[in-house]
């Protein structure tokens, strides 16, 4: 009868064992510090492609900002001869008929570009600014910005008061002209209001300095918005190394 012998094990030290304990969890250590660190790196590289962008964005509105304070300013002034020149009786008609159509044509409120902190938001990728003053920055930024939806709102309440309130004085038909024709060269030089009534003239300036007022204040708002921007700005550069790109 064939009798087979097992082959002799030769059975390890407890030694051996904790070494080979501890060079699997060496490896396994180091595989997850090698990962950790390749994510450091990516959200870095994210981080820094947002703040970018985000620096973008904030250049953009300075534009926006300059842009709509220079547009109010003009409508401003026509204003100041829209009054003056009503209050005072003594004004170039032909001229008030055409600043008095061109201002109900609007004025101008920012819409600042929040895309990428909206991306950001909905990411989660605000999580990768570890300084919290630096978040907070942004943040208020922004939660200001939104102020100008109001405002932008009640600018244009302002302007439908104010198209309410011209018939009372204007020609309907020499505004059409106006339009029309896109000039005031068309126009009689003996122009007249449809109305002398001092309470028909006092709506009209009343409306017309409502609307001065929203201006005035959507200006302010944006002076603010542009320091707070520029501010940002420098911050983000200083930060995250972007001034030379």
């Amino acid at each position: 009868m064939e009798v087979h012998h097992h082959p002799h094990i030769e059975k390890k030290s407890f030694k051996e064992y904790i070494l080979e304990g501890l060079m699997i969890f060496i490896a396994v250590s180091m595989g997850f510090i090698a990962e950790n660190i390749r994510e450091k790196i990516s959200d870095r590289e994210r981080l820094h492609d947002y703040m970018l962008s985000l620096t973008g964005d904030l250049k953009s509105d300075l534009a926006l900002y300059d842009s709509t304070i220079a547009s109010n300013t003009k409508y401003s002034l026509m204003i100041d001869t829209i009054v003056e020149s009503l209050s005072s009786g003594k004004g170039d008609m032909v001229k008030v008929y055409y600043l008095a159509r061109k201002l109900t044509m609007g004025g101008s409120s920012p819409s600042p570009d929040s895309k990428t902190f909206e991306q950001m938001k909905s990411t989660g990728s605000l999580r990768l600014i570890h300084k919290q003053m630096i978040a907070d920055s942004i943040a208020a930024y922004y939660l200001w910005t939104k102020k100008f939806e109001y405002w932008s709102d009640m600018q244009k309440e302002r302007i439908n008061e104010m198209i309410m309130a011209n018939p009372r004085i204007f020609n309907a038909k020499v505004f059409y002209d106006i339009i029309k024709n896109n000039n005031n060269e068309s126009l009689s030089p003996d122009l007249r209001l449809t109305s002398s009534d001092p309470k028909d003239i006092n709506e009209v300036i009343m409306r017309n300095q409502y609307y001065y007022g929203i201006l005035k204040l959507i200006n302010q708002r944006a002076l603010l918005a542009a320091a707070q921007a520029r501010q940002l700005i420098d911050l983000l550069q200083k930060e995250y190394h972007l001034d030379k790109e």
